[in-house]
């Protein structure tokens, strides 16, 4: 029983010796303020990543299908070959995509922490 009082004794002194004065009274509630406010932050951030996925996907499987429909074309359209445009159209788009996914997974890997 003295061993436990003795115990508490010396944390309240050590606990009153740690304590901080703080130069404005609401400093406690503007602290908390922000920090409820970057976690807020935080989990629209971390929506914003998963719509970007989904969105991302969605474009690259349409990517794929005009990859693959666009050589199938044989009808020029105002004098214009459209599968002269398979190519160009499947460089620009592997390049998009590889450029896209890194920036979406450096995304994901800053909001997992």
């Amino acid at each position: 029983m003295k061993e436990e009082n003795n115990e508490e004794t010396f944390f309240r002194e050590i606990m009153s010796k740690s304590r901080l004065d703080v130069p404005f009274p609401d400093f406690d509630d503007k602290v908390m303020g922000l920090v409820e406010l970057s976690q807020k932050h935080r989990s629209g951030i971390k929506r914003n990543v998963r719509l970007s996925w989904i969105f991302f996907l969605a474009g690259s499987v349409f990517g794929i299908i005009i990859s693959v429909v666009l050589p199938m074309v044989q009808e020029p359209i105002m004098g214009i070959r459209i599968d002269k445009f398979a190519i160009p159209f499947q460089i620009i788009f592997a390049l998009l995509f590889a450029a896209q996914i890194n920036n979406l997974l450096d995304y994901n890997r800053l909001t997992d922490r």
